[in-house]
């Protein structure tokens, strides 16, 4: 068997009344997107009914160097967690969330005799 490495990204939301709301996501775009849509943000609308893209920043990416995305619910990760910090001041007691990034070492079994090249994600 040989080893590899995928990342995960795990949203954890909830209030102290109900259930806490856990979901795992393969990219932090969509963790964020994630979180923003269980908090029911709107999407920011640009012209002609379009999504604004927004400048955001990636985790893994160096501090000074903004990268422009499009998350899938047209916020960015700053407005999303803006968003929730708005909505957990509600009841800071209670309620919580988090964006959680997971680095998850996966067992792989050896399918060839060739040597084997581990490519992280």
């Amino acid at each position: 068997m040989t080893y590899d490495a995928v990342s995960a990204y795990t949203v954890l939301l909830g209030d102290g009344v109900g259930p806490t709301t856990v979901s795992v996501h393969g990219t932090a775009v969509d963790a964020w997107a994630a979180l923003g849509s269980a908090l029911g943000t709107p999407p920011v609308v640009g012209h002609a009914g379009s999504v604004a893209p927004r400048r955001r920043w990636l985790p893994g990416v160096r501090p000074s160097a903004p990268v422009a995305v499009m998350p899938r619910e047209g916020l960015s990760q700053d407005e999303v967690h803006e968003a929730a910090e708005s909505w957990r001041q509600l009841d800071p007691d209670r309620r919580f969330w988090q964006v959680t990034a997971h680095r998850l070492q996966v067992t792989v079994p050896a399918i060839n005799t060739g040597p084997v090249v581990s490519r992280s994600a």
